[in-house]
């Protein structure tokens, strides 16, 4: 999806029509990134809402010198996705001791999953690791940027990671949820 400069300045011009269209050419793809990050999926419309009010509240101080548009509004989507898990309460983080994560059988099993499937399975894990998983491994951040992101150090970015991936790992080799829902995609 390439977003025209003229439609931004349009929309950096407050030109309603030109918002109109931008917000329909971004719904969609913003809408993906919000089920991504979104623990509840009854909050897409709020973090949607509040991702384009941002947007447009900050449109100006947008450059293209620094990235693409589409990047910049990902962003700004993630950021509030993120907001709007930090309402939920924490889990409790034990029992999870850190170890090297190994590939086991995982990548035959994920080759069955759907992009839903695994989302959801992704979603029961603590919202902690599912936030760094995300980041890291989906949106490819660097422990740098999460730990920004998040506010959190680097090595607690890198902990999550290791603790995210043995919680996949065991989930999806074991005989429970994933399993199931390779079953019934077969």
């Amino acid at each position: 999806m390439h977003i025209e400069q003229n439609l931004i300045l349009a929309c950096k011009n407050q030109e309603r029509a030109a918002q109109k269209q931008l917000y329909e050419l971004l719904l969609p793809y913003l809408a993906v990134v919000c089920r991504r990050y979104l623990i509840n999926e009854e909050d897409v419309n709020d973090a949607l809402q509040e991702s384009f009010i941002n947007l447009f509240r900050f449109i100006a101080s947008y450059d293209d010198s620094r990235s693409e548009f589409k990047t910049w509004a990902v962003r700004i989507t993630i950021n509030c996705s993120i907001k709007l898990n930090k309402r939920l309460p924490t889990l409790e983080m034990n029992g999870y001791d850190e170890v090297e994560w190994e590939d086991s059988h995982i990548p035959c099993v994920l080759d069955r999953l759907s992009n839903e499937d695994l989302i959801d399975v992704l979603k029961k894990m603590p919202r902690e690791y599912f936030e760094v998983f995300n980041l890291n491994i989906i949106d490819g951040c660097s422990h740098r940027e999460i730990s920004e992101l998040l506010g959190i150090h680097e090595s607690l970015s890198r902990q999550r990671l290791t603790r995210a991936r043995k919680w996949v790992a065991s989930r999806i080799t074991e005989e429970g949820e994933a399993i199931e829902i390779v079953k019934r995609t077969s």
